[in-house]
């Protein structure tokens, strides 16, 4: 059986960060499925991104403390994710030693694996000195930036860094998001960064709906360095806000171990509703070769919800795919209508439960397509 070396969970999303609670949970849940790694990046969280360059107040430092130690309690390896891009001056030194003290703590605290990210930042050097130094290009300063901190790094560490560069897709959306890049990104990030250091990389697309074992050795072979899948779904963030990803995980290559280090997926916003496609991304993850989606999302929706409900879990998850599909006729069959039907009535009959106060935004939308109104 081959697997992934990593399997878990990337917190990365736009959008309020999930409970400490919550994450705790979904520890205890992972650990079950063989998860063993979890990047706390949560785009929110001002001390990892807007602030990165601030230290944890207590009450904060003592509430990520006890997340560390719920992660290491399931041995999951808790990897502390740093996003210094914006406004960062790359050619100053500061703000590696910036970096290295909060690592430091953090490292103090056990963890071993960080991550630096550059997602999703201007596509362009902005700073005048860093335009000189680093000869116009992004890449090379992003990449030279990490060979920085490990150099400066106390020499008794033993620790692993990853790296996400700016460029980490082909997908046009990005340039059309945050402006054109230069030409041979992945290939100068492969020049210049050291060479062990992991690279994330999301696929064809941002959200891909397939990942191919020949498109994940190109991009290996471009980068030049061990490639880290930041697999983009059941995330629901951004212009995804109004979609519900229930479905179970498709169209990832079986053979993707062969060149990829690790399988993280980014989650669902909502809270309850998440552990129904995370258990099929850690059934993937686990034993990609055996790993049939259909089994699997029957198996979570029955442990969770009962197989008397699965009827209305599939009705459920159809209607939350068709609904999310601009193309997808507005009307009903007398088949879909029926089975929607009797799924709202399994939703006003658990109204008191979290995962239906989750899902009100889409019973809302059904109500309406169920009397016809656009």
């Amino acid at each position: 059986m081959r697997t992934f070396e990593r399997r878990g969970i990337v917190e990365g999303f736009f959008g309020p960060p999930w409970s400490m609670v919550h994450r705790a949970a979904v520890f205890a849940f992972g650990a079950m499925r063989g998860m063993n790694t979890y990047l706390y990046a949560p785009k929110d969280d001002p001390y990892h991104r807007e602030r990165w360059q601030l230290p944890y107040p207590e009450p904060e430092w003592r509430e990520l403390c006890r997340l560390i130690d719920a992660a290491q309690g399931h041995d999951i390896d808790f990897v502390y994710g740093f996003h210094p891009g914006k406004d960062l001056c790359f050619a100053a030194a500061e703000p590696v030693r910036v970096l290295l003290d909060k690592a430091a703590r953090l490292h103090d605290r056990g963890v071993r694996t960080f991550a630096v990210l550059f997602d999703d930042i201007p596509s362009r050097l902005t700073d005048a000195g860093d335009m000189r130094q680093f000869d116009g290009s992004l890449a090379k300063a992003e990449s030279l930036w990490l060979e920085a901190v490990l150099e400066r790094q106390p020499a008794h560490w033993d620790v692993e860094w990853w790296f996400c560069p700016s460029y980490y897709t082909d997908d046009p959306l990005l340039a059309k998001t945050f402006g054109d890049f230069e030409p041979e990104f992945p290939e100068t990030v492969g020049r210049y960064l050291p060479p062990s250091v992991g690279c994330f990389w999301t696929g064809p697309k941002v959200v891909p709906e397939s990942i191919t074992l020949a498109h994940m050795a190109e991009a290996g072979e471009r980068m030049g360095h061990p490639l880290l899948l930041w697999d983009n779904y059941p995330v629901n963030d951004l212009t995804m806000q109004d979609e519900l990803h229930i479905g179970p995980l498709t169209g990832r290559d079986p053979r993707l171990p062969e060149r990829v280090h690790a399988h993280l997926v980014n989650p669902l916003l909502q809270e309850e509703l998440s552990f129904i496609p995370l258990a099929t991304c850690f059934d993937y993850a686990r034993d990609p070769s055996a790993y049939d989606p259909e089994a699997s999302w029957e198996e979570i929706v029955t442990e969770r919800f009962g197989a008397a409900y699965l009827d209305h879990w599939r009705a459920l998850r159809r209607f939350c795919e068709k609904d999310a599909d601009a193309a997808a006729p507005a009307t009903l069959s007398e088949p879909e209508r029926t089975a929607l039907e009797a799924a709202h009535a399994y939703l006003l009959a658990h109204r008191g439960e979290r995962w239906r106060r989750e899902f009100a935004p889409w019973q809302t939308r059904l109500e309406l397509l169920l009397r016809g109104e656009p």
